[in-house]
């Protein structure tokens, strides 16, 4: 009897663990779309040619740090979603641009706090997607 409940346990703790990683990764990617959701579609990121929209990046190794070579940032949508998806509960995970001016243009438009304000709204909207309540 004792043996069927733990088994039962460890089923809810495995599925549990599941749920929070699928919503952790959803999490992840509702706030980078919230970050470089472009004024003219709602959002606070000023969109010319998208080059800082493409200059965003994720990063479980430290801060996202600037990138003073390249001139024009291809779409790093792959990048950003192979690194979310390698996180793990309880990591820190940076959320930044690599494009140099980034940090000229938030002092301007506060895209990256105003997007990091929403962070519980955004949990709670990706609770809802990951479990359908």
């Amino acid at each position: 009897m004792t043996g069927r409940f733990a088994a039962q346990v460890e089923r809810w703790a495995e599925k549990t663990e599941t749920a929070q990683t699928e919503i952790l990764h959803q999490a992840l990617r509702l706030l980078v779309e919230e970050v470089t959701r472009p004024q003219s579609l709602g959002g606070h990121l000023p969109y010319l040619t998208g080059n800082l929209k493409n200059s965003v990046a994720v990063s479980t190794l430290g801060p996202v740090t600037y990138n003073f070579t390249t001139k024009k940032f291809r779409d790093s949508s792959d990048a950003v979603n192979n690194a979310i998806a390698g996180v793990d509960v309880g990591e820190k995970v940076f959320i930044g641009f690599r494009a140099p001016y980034a940090h000229k243009l938030e002092a301007e438009s506060g895209f990256v706090r105003l997007a990091a304000q929403r962070w519980g709204i955004i949990t709670a909207e990706a609770a809802k997607i990951v479990t359908g309540r």
